[in-house]
């Protein structure tokens, strides 16, 4: 086998270009999309309260602001 031409080179190079291009924009899209699911959960933080229990229709269960607890009482 011969040594390789100019072309084919540039052939190479192009190809690596491109492949690097997709796997930065894949990075970009998923570094967006984990940033706008953090932002969503933080901008519209559920306000402490009695909600329904979803795990039981007859029961209703705090939230604390950030998590569920396990304080339950019927409706």
């Amino acid at each position: 086998m011969g040594a390789m031409s100019p072309w084919h080179w540039m052939l190479v190079c192009a190809a690596f270009a491109v492949m690097l291009a997709i796997i930065i924009g894949v990075i970009v899209l998923i570094v967006r999309v984990v940033k706008s699911r953090n932002t969503a959960a933080t901008a519209h933080p559920m306000p402490p309260g009695w909600y329904p229990d979803t795990t039981d229709a007859r029961l209703i269960r705090w939230h604390d602001g950030h998590r569920w607890t396990d304080h339950v009482q019927n409706r």
